[in-house]
Parts: C-alpha cells; sequence; structure tokens
C-alpha cells in the first residue's frame, strides 16, 4: 500500500509539472548600440533582429513555472547593456523530457551579444557586430552574421554563415559547417577545431591566408588554388592562399575537411 501512495504521488506531480506552463516577458529601450548578455544553465536561447530601437525578452517554459520554487529570472539593464540570467530551482527535478524553457530575443541589428547556456541549443541570425556563442551540449546555428564571431560548443554541431572579419569556431564532438561570404576579410586568424567530427569551410576566392588543414583520421580535399608548402603528408596539408596572410587553421581529431570555394 505504501509504495502505491508513493507511486500515485510521484505521478501526481509528474503530471502536474507536464501541465504547467510559464511566461514572462520585458521590453527595454536602447538609445546606441545594445550590449546584450545572456545565460542559462538549460534552455534554448533564439536571437533574431528588427529595426526598432529596443531589447524584446520572452521566457516561455513547459514543467516549470515561473517564479518562487521554479524558475527565477534575473535582469538588469545600464544604459545600453542589457543583462538576462535564467536561473534553476535546485533539488529534486525528475528529470522529465517534458520540461523545458525557451529564450527568444528581438533587438537592433548591430552590437555586441554575449549568449551562454550550458544544455540548449542556440540560433542567432542577422546580427552585425561583436558575437560570444556559448553551449556546453548543444547545437549553433548561426546565420546572416557580420562581423567577429566565436562560437563554442561541447558537444554539437555549429553552422555558420555570414561575412566575417574574425572567426574562432571549435566544437568538443560535432561536425561545423562554415561559410564566409563575399567581403570576408581575415583581420585576424581564423580558427576551425572539432575534436570528432567532420569541417567544411566555404571561403571566397579572393581571401588571402596561411592554411593550415590537420586531421587524426579522415581525408582532405581543397577546391581552391593553393600553393603548397612544405612535404604534403596524408592527414595534413599547408598552403598559402592568393600569397598569403593571417593563419587560417582548420583541425580535426576524427573526420574529414573540405575547403571549398563559396
Amino acid at each position: 500500500m505504501k509504495r502505491i501512495t508513493l507511486l500515485a504521488f510521484v505521478c501526481c506531480v509528474c503530471l502536474g509539472a507536464m501541465a504547467h506552463a510559464d511566461d514572462w516577458s520585458k521590453t527595454y529601450n536602447i538609445s546606441a548600440r545594445p550590449d546584450l548578455r545572456v545565460t542559462t544553465s538549460d534552455g534554448n536561447i533564439r536571437v533574431d533582429t528588427w529595426d526598432k530601437n529596443s531589447i524584446d525578452a520572452h521566457v516561455s517554459t513547459s514543467g516549470w513555472k515561473i517564479g518562487e520554487g521554479g524558475i527565477k529570472i534575473y535582469e538588469h539593464q545600464t544604459g545600453d547593456a542589457v543583462e538576462l540570467e535564467i536561473r534553476f530551482p535546485h533539488g529534486i527535478t525528475f528529470g522529465f523530457n517534458h520540461r523545458r524553457v525557451d529564450i527568444d530575443i528581438h533587438m537592433p541589428r548591430e552590437g555586441r551579444v554575449a549568449l551562454r547556456t550550458g544544455d540548449g541549443d542556440i540560433r542567432l541570425a542577422n546580427f552585425k557586430g561583436e558575437s560570444d556563442i556559448e553551449s556546453g551540449d548543444g547545437a549553433e546555428q548561426l546565420e546572416g552574421v557580420d562581423g567577429k564571431l566565436r562560437a563554442h560548443s561541447g558537444d554539437g554541431n555549429i553552422r555558420v554563415d555570414g561575412r566575417f572579419d574574425a572567426l574562432d569556431i571549435s566544437t568538443g564532438d560535432g561536425r561545423i559547417d562554415a561559410r564566409a561570404a563575399a567581403g570576408s576579410t581575415m583581420a585576424s586568424s581564423w580558427s576551425f577545431r572539432s575534436g570528432d567530427g567532420n569541417v567544411t569551410v566555404q571561403l571566397p576566392s579572393s581571401l588571402a591566408a596561411d592554411v593550415d588543414l590537420k586531421t587524426g583520421d579522415g581525408h582532405i580535399s581543397v577546391d581552391l588554388p593553393l600553393t603548397m608548402e612544405g612535404q604534403l603528408g596524408g592527414n595534413s596539408v599547408r598552403g598559402k592562399l592568393n600569397g598569403g596572410g593571417n593563419p587560417l587553421r582548420v583541425h580535426t581529431g576524427d573526420g574529414s575537411i573540405r575547403l571549398e570555394k563559396t
């Protein structure tokens, strides 16, 4: 009887959590270039842009309430800098898959963003400026980005597309697909690293760089006019693209590398 009562209690708790959903939203007025920072230990982050001088933040949950005993939202604005932190409650959560937190942001197109999630996917679209993206466990999709980009995932695929001046892309376990549009410049070194996964990089034919390609286990293909340097090995290629320039490194521990024309 005690076991049946305990099981019934757990089922009630689970059903209650499954049925619970909540929402929170706030708008921040911006005078010039926004500086947005979003941090959460577990949640999906989606950021898109618009022509308004404001940042609109919306947090929606499934299986969690927002407030005391549930998800807590800490937010702060100083001038054009906005910080948003989503914290999860301590204690028993039963770990059911229905629990979910989504963070949706609309903001001005040009500025600076830093997005961090411990476990979740990140999407950034149509943004210009400096972007710092990090997920402990999740995929990252970064489209229409312009400027400087750093993106890291501990375990997940990364896809980037845009016009870039600086790129630092890395994943501990996942595939990297990167496309640099015409007008991209290597103002500093570019780096692409995967611990375990294929890496495909598409570049404008006019880009100048010192190229370093290396894989622990996989093949390398280059579809660009690369002037080879040194003795070539089966798992590494070094050379100059359009006479050379800042370093462009593409390394993977286990996977193939493809260097292609945009």
